[in-house]
């Protein structure tokens, strides 16, 4: 009797999955970009101060859209979030990877009265200048600048402000600079504006 359902179940696995296969190969092969798409313009439609050519990959979290500016061409991969109700000014050029999280304020946890916080926010502006990359899964916090033509590693924490073209991994780690950029260089948002 046992080895009868065994049988059964194993059975109804296999034509489960020989079944959803080809709704999985469709899926994967021809909507879900297109659910990307869909959903990057939704979260493009939100944030209001925006300049031309803004791309979003996908869904993301954006949190008091009113006080996000963002420059010409920029990039931003799916899961994005910002929570930026401190103010968060992004500039031209920017290319954000995945999984990218932008903080501007933080909880009130200097309060003496309620520990280990209270309702409060103690807010910053983060400014992001132009021609900066920043890697998949990077964390930048509340009163953060990244200098110009910085390029941020993947998985980097930053804590404290970045000078322009400099390379920054880990948390807040320098491992060196960019050689000087010139005036008449090309964009890449401008060079591939399909990417």
């Amino acid at each position: 009797m046992i080895k009868l359902i065994k049988t059964f179940f194993w059975k109804s696995i296999k034509s489960l999955c020989f079944c959803l296969y080809p709704l999985i190969f469709i899926y994967f092969r021809f909507i879900k970009h297109s659910f990307d798409a869909v959903c990057g313009e939704y979260c493009k439609n939100q944030i209001k101060n925006r300049g031309q050519d803004l791309r979003i990959h996908g869904f993301g979290t954006f949190t008091d859209c009113d006080e996000i500016n963002i420059g010409n061409y920029c990039r931003i991969g799916k899961n994005a979030y910002f929570h930026a109700c401190g103010g968060l000014i992004i500039g031209n050029n920017v290319q954000m990877s995945r999984n990218v999280t932008i903080y501007t304020a933080n909880h009130n946890f200097k309060s003496v009265e309620v520990i280990p916080y209270d309702n409060t926010e103690i807010k910053n502006r983060v400014i992001i200048q132009d021609n900066v990359w920043i890697g998949m899964n990077v964390s930048i916090l509340p009163g953060v600048t990244i200098g110009k033509n910085a390029i941020i590693g993947m998985g980097a924490i930053i804590t404290k402000d970045v000078p322009n073209n400099a390379i920054v991994v880990g948390n807040n780690r320098l491992i060196g600079f960019r050689a000087n950029v010139s005036s008449n260089v090309k964009l890449f948002g401008q060079e591939y504006p399909n990417a």
